[in-house]
């Protein structure tokens, strides 16, 4: 049976059983809490976790999958992969053990007609359910049922989230196979056992803390590696011989078999990640790739298959995968590209890079020193698990300790990445170089010279440049630097305008003195900068109009997304001046000034009366941003070519900074306009909010206090009212702009005022009307083994309110046993008194955890009080009753 058959069959059969199929999700997990995609389960993570309601109870899926766990056991073993597809069919809350059992001894034993007496079963240890169903059910003798530790039987999708126990089914290849012990079981890493299927009971939820706490509902969550049921059904000895590896298999040389299954198994992952929009870099997912592709790219060094063969061969994965992911035909030639591009760099640092561990082999001995081992990581791009691997083919080992020690030394280096100007030129001596020819006032692009490079802190010197260096409180341009074909990123740029501008890059491959290369900037990201670093001019100007000539600017950031400006100025604004300083600044930007820059001589801009700040040093030669009848300012940073090009400017936050120093936070254009139609936005939706929460206050007011009161005018916002502010902002009319919001923030205010006041007054009544009953509770007093025991099950009264009911009819009742449950906004809350004289028999804390447990929630107290919730309020009665069966 071919592997697309298999695929199909498993969907068609699930299907057929009331299972809705689903396609095979990314590989890029939308979970935060995981890098890629491990296991068939993760897309349905919420759903397992109950924040999420399941559209369908019973779904089937076949997901594409990647582990790294496992990566230095791939080509070792007949099964172990980093990419592979993972058959899985789920219950949410649907079907349990017994149905997942049946269901998956029915797919192998019937439809794939595997040799029920070729099959074992392992199952977790504290698990004798599963045990028994798998031998009074299906009929498994004892002695193949093998009960196998939590490190085996157990699983989880990470460190925390859903998890429970499991019950995984194994194809025996018998004893010959195997490690030849007496007691070898399924846990062995010998190749006897074959796992073909896991099926995961997904019952709880481990915390941060890793406490394993109960899941609102049952669900089932299995997988089988359809590599896994291929080999038995194709009946070939590995994984590799299926048809999903051996025609990838046929264009690999038969001189090494570990590395040609590596070759196959890492050009698949990465054929399958690229596909799903992974690219290589140096952290996260794209470290992943970038891993698997340099440990494919050396044992393909090992089959001395020719240079970029990886890429070559990329195109026969596509072709096998095409039919069930199409998405990699769509993607073929950035696939094919990505990979090519990858090995080139890899190529140009590798002759080097084993010639240093072939000199290591030879000089080191057993032991290689860990900075020679950093050296290879750092410089030539071995990953350290690929160096111990090639050690531990020499007979060696890696100093382990000396490569974190040199591995930390280098993050410390690499901190300069955050580094100021000044702290630059200490760091890096750059008096000895000429300084760099800045273009960027009137380019984006050029070529250029390599002038010097700092291999460790990855730092590049060029002869002429368009990035802009940070300083002047604008950040540095960002962009690309292209050598050898292929572009390596501009992740800053430090330096000054007059002197050395260094650029920081992501990595060195290629870079070499002397070298030419081709540079450009990022020009969307200078252009929202300059935008916002004129408006950084106009504020300034509008400050010192409207809060007089002390207003001086005491510090700036300017950057692509917001700007940030502090000033001099003794107390805060009021909302009138901040008002005029916005008016003021729209007012310039609608005008469509045309921004001018001049150089001119120090003394002749003092002259004319530009503003300098303090503290910042220039030379005779000068550089005047002009907004003729606004602003005359010294400065090198870049700026739009009119002020109309600003659009619109909003001031989103002032605050103090220090004595006598304000900040102002602000957005212009595209980031200022969702700013406001956002916060717009997100003011109407919390005043809705809180709309429908004072109706339902209002109801409970009625109803607890037997009196009808007058609802108070409540607006409503509609579309229309946010277009209109829509169209203020890009008309610049600031006043109706602020009136808006102003309007809104009020009555957003008032309504949160009016529902708190609201539930005081609810709070207070409801607490006389429940303690004016408690009299009549104690008459429903029963008599259980001789103890007093009241029984309460109570609607719509909240927490505090048991509290003081059962504290009255504690001192009524004086001996005995008070249960209180209370359903309340769609959940249950439980309250339980014992008396003191009762405590050493009975235990308010273990009683309520009954009553929590089995209404699928927690809680806990003393022996003489203790308070519980939970999420079914339907199972109240039953959680009672197993309280009063444990009395």
């Amino acid at each position: 049976m071919k592997s697309e058959e298999i695929r199909k069959t498993f969907l068609k059969y699930f299907e057929g059983q009331g299972h809705k199929i689903m396609p095979s999700a990314s590989l890029i997990p939308s979970d935060p809490s995981v890098l890629l995609t491990l296991a068939g389960m993760l897309p349905f993570k919420p759903i397992f976790l109950g924040s999420e309601r399941p559209k369908w109870l019973r779904v089937a899926s076949a997901q594409k999958c990647i582990r790294t766990n496992d990566i230095e056991r791939v080509g070792k073993t007949s099964r172990h992969h980093t990419f592979f597809e993972m058959l899985g069919n789920f219950s949410f809350n649907d079907y349990f053990k017994k149905e997942a059992v049946d269901f998956a001894w029915e797919l192998l034993t019937k439809v794939f007609a595997l040799p029920p007496e070729k099959l074992v079963i392992a199952v977790y240890e504290k698990d004798e359910e599963t045990a028994q169903i798998w031998k009074k059910r299906i009929g498994i003798p004892e002695g193949k049922i093998y009960r196998l530790s939590e490190e085996n039987n157990f699983w989880a999708a990470g460190p925390t989230g859903p998890c429970g126990p499991c019950s995984e089914i194994y194809y025996d290849y018998g004893p010959e196979a195997g490690c030849g012990k007496i007691n070898c079981d399924p846990s062995c890493d010998c190749e006897r056992f074959l796992e073909v299927w896991n099926l995961v009971f997904i019952e709880f939820n481990r915390d941060e803390a890793g406490k394993l706490n109960p899941l609102p509902s049952q669900n089932i969550d299995t997988g089988m590696g359809l590599e896994r049921i291929a080999r038995l059904l194709q009946k070939v000895k590995s994984n590799f011989d299926t048809d999903l590896f051996a025609p990838i298999m046929k264009q690999l040389p038969l001189k090494d078999e570990i590395s040609r299954r590596i070759v196959a198994d890492h050009l698949r992952a990465a054929v399958y990640l690229i596909g799903d929009g992974v690219l290589p870099s140096n952290e996260g997912r794209g470290y992943v790739l970038r891993r698997i592709l340099r440990r494919a790219a050396l044992h393909g060094r090992k089959l001395d298959l020719p240079q970029l063969f990886l890429s070559n061969l990329s195109g026969k994965v596509i072709d096998l995968g095409r039919a069930t992911y199409p998405e990699l035909s769509q993607r073929k030639k950035i696939i094919e590209d990505t990979i090519k591009t990858e090995e080139g760099y890899f190529e140009r640092t590798l002759e080097a890079g084993l010639k240093l561990l072939a000199e290591m082999a030879k000089v080191q001995g057993k032991v290689w020193p860990g900075e020679e081992v950093f050296k290879l990581h750092d410089t030539y791009g071995f990953p350290i698990e690929i160096t111990r691997e090639l050690a531990i083919d020499s007979g060696a080992t890696i100093d382990e300790e000396g490569f974190r020690a040199a591995l930390t030394a280098q993050r410390e280096r690499a901190r300069a990445a955050g580094l100021s100007s000044d702290q630059l030129r200490k760091k890096l001596d750059l008096t000895k170089f000429p300084k760099t020819n800045f273009i960027g006032y009137n380019q984006l692009d050029c070529e250029s010279k390599v002038i010097a490079v700092w291999l460790e802190e990855k730092m590049v010197i060029l002869d002429k440049t368009p990035f802009y260096p940070e300083g002047g409180g604008q950040v540095g341009d960002t962009g690309i630097i292209n050598v050898n074909d292929h572009e390596i990123l501009v992740l800053n740029t430090l330096g000054e305008i007059n002197g050395v501008i260094v650029h920081q890059v992501d990595r060195m491959e290629g870079i070499e003195e002397k070298k030419n290369v081709k540079v450009k900037i990022d020009a969307s990201k200078r252009s929202a900068t300059a935008g916002h670093h004129t408006a950084t001019h106009l504020l300034h100007a509008a400050l010192r109009s409207v809060l007089g000539p002390e207003a001086k600017q005491a510090g700036s950031l300017v950057a692509p997304d917001r700007l940030r400006f502090d000033f001099h100025h003794l107390k805060g604004l009021d909302i009138r001046e901040l008002e005029r300083i916005e008016g003021l600044v729209n007012e310039k930007i609608k005008a469509g000034i045309k921004v001018e820059t001049i150089e001119t001589s120090l003394r002749e801009a003092q002259n004319q009366g530009a503003v300098a700040l303090f503290g910042e040093k220039y030379g005779e030669k000068v550089r005047m941003v002009v907004i003729p009848g606004v602003s005359l300012e010294l400065c090198g940073g870049t700026h739009v070519k009119n002020t109309g090009d600003i659009s619109f400017f909003k001031i989103t936050k002032e605050e103090a900074l220090q004595a006598g120093i304000r900040r102002i936070e602000a957005v212009v254009g595209s980031p200022a306009k969702i700013y406001v139609v956002y916060k717009g936005k997100g003011l109407r939706d919390e005043i809705y909010r809180l709309m429908r929460e004072h109706r339902l206050l209002m109801a409970r007011r009625e109803k607890v206090g037997g009196q009808k009161l007058l609802e108070p005018d409540i607006f409503e916002i509609d579309q229309e009212e946010l277009d209109r502010l829509s169209h203020a902002v890009d008309s610049q009319d600031i006043v109706n702009v602020n009136k808006f919001l102003e309007h809104l923030l009020g009555r957003m205010d008032w309504l949160k005022e009016r529902n708190l006041s609201l539930e005081k007054e609810i709070g207070k009544l409801e607490e006389k009307q429940v303690l004016d009953s408690a009299d009549d509770f104690l008459k429903d007093i029963k008599e259980i083994k001789g103890i007093k025991v009241l029984i309460r099950e109570l609607t719509e009264v909240a927490m505090p309110n048991l509290r003081s009911l059962s504290d009255k009819m504690r001192a009524g009742l004086q001996s005995g046993i008070i249960i209180l449950a209370s359903i309340f906004k769609d959940k249950v809350s439980f309250l339980v008194t014992v008396s003191d004289d009762l405590t050493g028999k009975y235990n308010a804390g273990d009683m309520v955890k009954v009553l929590a447990e089995a209404c699928g929630g927690g809680g806990g107290g003393k022996a003489n009080k203790a308070e519980a919730g939970g999420r079914d309020p339907s199972r109240v009665k039953e959680a009672i009753n197993k309280v009063l069966e444990s009395l």
